[in-house]
């Protein structure tokens, strides 16, 4: 008997007989597949017992890169088109707890600096050290609407989108992870969305196993180009005491990329810190001096600016990093 094909339009049992018939009779979807179901997630064909029961087989077995690229495509087809707010760099932050406060906001707000127009986008998370948080108190505004995120593109290349802003659908799907118990494939899929469709995209992913699924996820999309690494939490956060391992898509091609560790490690103590995001401030305008946090921001930094163009090096790129960090005040005041 030949394999069951779910199409747009199909009673959503037909996806689940697809993938949860047992070890032997299921198979993963293939990407119009799983752009089908995923749009009939998102429209609201699917009810709550076929939902729960869909990423939750999902969730025991991994989701492919086949099936992410199709859910990303049912995804991006339901986004307001946002190309025109002209953005350079992607900057996804979807991680849901911090363990660490988000230094990388630091590394945007460099990036911006250099000339690139920076759009972050995610959830709110838990916690006193999330993303959102961060932003506030660096005196970052969150965008209400796409057109106050162009606003402050203009004025200071760098604005933040709230995902219940962009998707309210797929946000109402990210919050139920309290209710299932763990996390899904939509918080692996969120992370390519790229609203702007941007001219580059960094990603920070939560496992090292994660790099390979998502870049050939990337593949299959084939869209601009993209950085890959395990960063701090799942968020695109260099980890400085360490070599980083960089997959770079672009044009269909996977590159490897080894960043070196910044610093020794376990000589800065600096993912014990305290999560007070007003630490993030301190260390902007040079009221706080540590190395881990100053190298997580620059090294973050470089792999941004090389993504982007605008170094053709790693070894520049962080050059340019570092002389971005110490020109700063002089750049902001410029701004």
């Amino acid at each position: 008997m030949a394999d069951l094909v779910f199409h747009a339009g199909d009673p959503f049992p037909a996806v689940l007989k697809i993938v949860g018939r047992g070890p032997t009779l299921s198979r993963p979807l293939d990407p119009e597949e799983a752009e089908a179901a995923m749009a009939a997630i998102l429209d609201g064909r699917v009810d709550e017992l076929q939902l729960g029961a869909f990423l939750l087989t999902l969730r025991t077995r991994g989701e492919t890169a086949a099936e992410i690229a199709g859910f990303t495509r049912a995804a991006r087809t339901r986004l307001p088109d946002l190309a025109w707010l002209a953005v350079d760099l992607d900057w996804p932050s979807y991680a849901d707890a911090h363990k660490q406060l988000p230094w990388f906001l630091l590394a945007a707000r460099l990036v911006a600096l250099a000339g690139a127009r920076v759009l972050l986008h995610g959830v709110a998370g838990e916690g006193p050290a999330g993303t959102r948080e961060g932003l506030a108190a660096l005196g970052v505004p969150i965008a209400a609407s796409p057109a106050e995120a162009a606003r402050a593109l203009d004025r200071q290349r760098l604005a933040y989108l709230p995902l219940e802003v962009l998707a309210p659908r797929l946000a109402e799907l990210m919050d139920l992870k309290p209710r299932l118990g763990v996390r899904t494939a939509v918080n692996s899929f969120v992370r390519a969305l790229d609203p702007a469709r941007a001219r580059a995209r960094i990603v920070g992913v939560f496992h090292p196993p994660y790099l390979a699924l998502h870049a050939e996820a990337e593949q299959i999309l084939a869209g601009g180009a993209c950085a890959l690494f395990k960063g701090g939490g799942g968020e695109a956060q260099r980890n400085p005491e360490k070599p980083c391992r960089v997959l770079r898509v672009e044009r269909g091609e996977v590159r490897e990329e080894t960043w070196p560790a910044l610093l020794a490690e376990e000589r800065h103590p600096w993912r014990q810190e305290p999560l007070d995001v007003r630490r993030l401030a301190a260390l902007w305008t040079g009221e706080l001096q540590e190395p881990g946090p100053r190298a997580a921001v620059v090294g973050t930094a470089a792999i941004a600016l090389h993504l982007s163009g605008r170094a053709r090096t790693p070894a520049e790129a962080q050059s340019l990093a570092e002389d971005l960090w110490r020109e700063r005040p002089r750049l902001a005041r410029a701004a």
